[in-house]
């Protein structure tokens, strides 16, 4: 199948369309929590965030979904908006279900169009790749009950999906247009996750700083979790995800390269130093072989 067909089109759009699920927040399986995991779950501090960007991606792709020419991508593109508009729904849930003190964010909506759609899309793709690997550590690390991260791992099914028909509907504009072969699509799609990021640090400016984790017990796992750790998990959750999808569809690939990358030069940094002085004996040790002779 060539990318930028009508074939390809329609693959990507009724995939989407047939993978997904019908069903209301209120309704999941949300599981009664000790206070022990009340505590955790409190604790974050990323759900007045978290929220508020559901909210506004749900808002953003409604909006950009009526000015797209194509009726086949733009009932997948609505689709998605009802999504996102729904996970807006279900953070909302989440938080007045458990009791979490996470007031409301005033965040303002993107400007729409395909230059802003595209943006959005390369920041899903970051944005996702590290959920994947934070809800696997925290099923891995049995932070949270197994129960409420398998409604959580339903909403990162969900985010996956977005991704790839995101990255599938970017190359088809991209072929229809004839722009560029792949080398020119890598350095175009860093340059849109590099926007992506900036435009996330730039909003962030705006907003009130994210509190600290106020959990020593949880703080300490968070802290345990290392780089590679992190990497490693984020890598192997991405490939759980998108094993899920057809395997004829484009998945996305910029945040593992990068992934990738950065486990490979951590593994090839040399031993910290602080570890290696701590096989060094605290007295003066001659070179020679010979023991000191005692003071004494």
């Amino acid at each position: 199948m060539r990318i930028g067909t009508p074939e390809h089109r329609d693959l990507f759009c009724r995939t989407f369309i047939e993978t997904h699920v019908d069903f209301e927040p209120e309704e999941l399986p949300w599981p009664e929590l000790d206070e022990v995991n009340l505590r955790r779950l409190r604790a974050f501090p990323f759900w007045r965030y978290a929220r508020s960007i559901e909210q506004r991606a749900g808002r953003m792709v409604t909006a950009y979904a009526h000015i797209v020419d194509d009726p086949v991508i733009r009932a997948a593109v609505a689709l998605q908006g009802t999504e996102e508009t729904r996970h807006g729904r279900l953070m909302e849930h989440a938080i007045e279900r458990y009791g979490i003190d996470a007031p409301p964010l005033d965040i303002a909506d993107a400007p729409v169009s395909d230059e802003e759609f595209s943006i959005f899309g390369f920041g899903e793709c970051t944005d996702s790749f590290v959920g994947f690997g934070a809800i696997a550590l925290a099923r891995e690390k049995k932070i949270l009950p197994s129960a409420l991260l398998e409604v959580f791992d339903g909403v990162m099914y969900e985010e996956a999906r977005h991704i790839v028909f995101f990255i599938n509907w970017w190359r088809y504009e991209e072929a229809r247009a004839g722009r560029g072969g792949l080398g020119a699509h890598v350095w175009k799609a860093l340059g849109y996750h590099f926007r992506a990021a900036m435009g996330t640090v730039t909003g962030a400016t705006d907003l009130p700083p994210m509190p600290a984790l106020d959990d020593p017990e949880l703080s300490a796992i968070v802290k345990g979790v290392t780089p590679v750790m992190f990497l490693q998990t984020a890598l192997a959750e991405n490939r759980r995800m998108m094993a899920r999808l057809d395997r004829r569809l484009i998945k996305p690939r910029v945040m593992p390269a990068i992934a990738t990358a950065l486990l490979l030069g951590i593994r090839m940094l040399p031993p910290r130093a602080d570890a290696s002085r701590a096989t060094v004996p605290a007295t003066n040790q001659p070179t020679n072989g010979v023991r000191p002779r005692s003071a004494a």
